[in-house]
């Protein structure tokens, strides 16, 4: 289990700064790093300029990308939700790709985990 802890934390240092590279995330749920102790029933990223989702994975390790409801004909927002299936107990990667009002392309990715 240390193990586990250990790896998990140090892939989510370096998630978290590929996460905010662009400096355009304000906030994400669940955190990045985060030990979830109650079903985490959402994906939420907060950005501080209004961005169009462009592609949205959450991946259990060893596991394929789970069956996510998208409407990429949303328009621009600087507030994303997605609702998550259940989850069971897994280490779990959201991978993010926006795109600003400009153009330009941003992607990150951070993990959690989930009790």
């Amino acid at each position: 289990m240390k193990k586990l802890t250990y790896l998990v934390s140090s892939l989510a240092l370096v998630a978290s700064a590929n996460a905010f590279s662009h400096g355009m995330m304000s906030m994400m749920y669940p955190e990045d790093g985060a030990m979830m102790m109650s079903q985490a029933e959402r994906v939420e990223m907060h950005f501080k300029a209004p961005v169009k989702l462009v592609s949205l994975k959450v991946v259990p390790d060893g596991g394929a990308p789970l069956p996510l409801s998208i409407d990429r004909s949303a328009p621009a927002t600087e507030h994303i939700m997605v609702k998550l299936p259940k989850l069971a107990p897994n280490t779990y990667t959201v991978h993010w790709k926006a795109m600003g009002d400009d153009g330009h392309m941003m992607d990150g990715s951070y993990g959690f985990m989930q009790h």
